[in-house]
């Protein structure tokens, strides 16, 4: 009897966390069935007097999600992605042959590399060898995340990147049957997803800065020209390389304030329609989750939208 006072009381659904210098974004979501609700989201700057360790602490404790499972979603600069050639070995092996296939591209001992390996589908390089992804992170920054995720009290499920983020949020919310372009602009480097029926086939980091007001600074007209470029790149790689039709969408991941103007300046230099994913409406929340809170916290709810350990570190 007295040990049934003492089990930890199980918190249902997944946390998805965001997290990098200037702020952690938190995300709640329980899942019924293939309904989805997002329960809680919470965004906090932080600081010399409110570091990510205390921050995220109390972040947990005033939802109540103590012991909950959560998936992280690492910063653009904390991993680097390569797409390289499927080593020739049994499944359990992969992720050993491919360390030393990409020792030569890392700029860190590979003893501190952590690398995991997700598969690019099979028919998009027909009658070559096959491909997949290496996703490849500094040991101890993995090691100092997971730590700091077990001292605010959550349990640990999976460590993420944006671009399965992405794919959460694009494969739930998207039809990409046709093929879908999803991009995220961030002033820390954009990511552009090419997805068909849920699946990964190309996923780009373009470095091009697309600040909150990008639009507003004197070389803008040079730095969408340059973001079209690199975009529609991408879209030929997709279908001379990977033999695909072309995609049927171009999406966008929602901005703080200039979605729309980035939409019809995008659409413009790329002579395609650009929309934009509107999830907001989408996915029932509590009242005081605007759907400006929502747009801010994409990433965090994509990585608590997360249902397999594709892609996780």
């Amino acid at each position: 009897m007295l040990e049934l006072f003492g089990r930890k009381k199980r918190v249902e659904g997944l946390v998805g966390l965001s997290v990098n210098d200037s702020r952690v974004s938190m995300a709640h979501i329980v899942r019924r069935r293939d309904e989805l609700t997002l329960e809680h989201c919470a965004r906090v700057a932080l600081s010399d007097a409110a570091p990510l360790r205390e921050s995220l602490a109390r972040m947990v404790e005033e939802q109540g999600l103590a012991n909950a499972a959560c998936s992280c979603v690492l910063s653009p600069r904390d991993y680097n992605v390569y797409l390289v050639e499927a080593p020739q070995v049994e499944p359990d092996e992969i992720s050993s042959a491919v360390r030393w296939k990409v020792k030569d591209l890392l700029d860190m001992p590979i003893e501190d590399a952590v690398i995991d390996v997700f598969p690019v589908p099979e028919e998009a390089f027909k009658g070559r060898n096959k491909m997949l992804y290496a996703v490849v992170a500094s040991k101890p920054k993995i090691e100092t995340l997971i730590a700091t995720v077990a001292r605010a009290n959550l349990q640990l499920h999976s460590i993420d990147i944006p671009e399965m983020v992405m794919r959460n949020l694009s494969s739930h919310f998207l039809d990409d049957s046709n093929g879908l372009a999803f991009i995220s602009l961030k002033q820390s480097g954009s990511t552009l997803n090419l997805t068909r029926n849920g699946q990964l086939y190309l996923t780009r980091r373009i470095n091009t800065p697309v600040g909150p007001n990008a639009m507003a600074l004197n070389d803008w007209e040079m730095v969408r020209d340059r973001l079209a470029l690199e975009i529609q790149r991408s879209l030929d790689y997709f279908e001379s390389q990977m033999g695909q039709p072309p995609v049927a969408q171009i999406m966008i991941a929602p901005r703080e304030s200039d979605t729309a103007f980035m939409m019809n300046a995008l659409a413009d230099a790329l002579g395609a329609p650009v929309g934009m994913l509107d999830f907001m409406h989408e996915l029932p929340s509590p009242e005081y989750i605007t759907p400006e809170m929502k747009g801010a916290a994409l990433m965090s709810i994509g990585a608590a939208m997360r249902i397999d350990s594709e892609g996780a570190l």
